[in-house]
């Protein structure tokens, strides 16, 4: 199981690629509606869903900085994020991303079908997503001589390697 970095306007946290590939598909599911009036968010969907549905070793990229160039873009991802939390589970469940919204962007962008659906536990998708919230307004700290690394624990800083 690799580990994949997110990082957004110099600041960033490492989790499990797993992890970031359920977020990625949930933020797809929920931003999906919003592109009839934010367009612009179309190509940002695109990168996600392809992203998710590959879930590469070590590669799963949130593409921020490609396509949250705006502090709108920003807010939108941002205001996605409460409903979402809202409906996981607050146990261990396994987080399934069967949405057809997903899946039917990420047969768009290529993946041949039956696609998987990413998975990962709540706890671990309920940290990841408050971290993603930091990260989009900037609330992470600083770090020197480590990073931050996300589980089912919340956000901690590991030492001993740069970010």
């Amino acid at each position: 199981m690799g580990t994949s970095n997110v990082d957004f306007r110099g600041q960033s946290f490492w989790t499990r690629d797993s992890v970031v590939s359920v977020v990625l598909a949930l933020l797809v599911a929920e931003l999906d509606p919003v592109t009839t009036s934010e367009p612009e968010l179309d190509a940002l969907l695109n990168r996600w869903a392809l992203n998710a549905a590959l879930c590469v070793t070590g590669a799963v990229d949130a593409a921020l900085d490609d396509y949250a160039t705006n502090d709108h873009v920003v807010e939108l991802i941002r205001a996605a994020i409460p409903p979402i939390e809202g409906r996981l589970a607050n146990d261990d469940a396994l987080v399934e991303v069967t949405d057809p919204a997903f899946l039917r962007r990420a047969a768009a962008v290529g993946m041949a079908e039956p696609i998987d659906a990413p998975a990962a536990l709540a706890p671990w998708v309920h940290e990841v997503l408050a971290a993603l919230d930091q990260l989009l307004t900037g609330q992470l700290p600083e770090v020197r001589g480590g990073y931050w690394w996300v589980d089912d624990n919340g956000l901690r800083l590991t030492l001993g390697r740069d970010s």
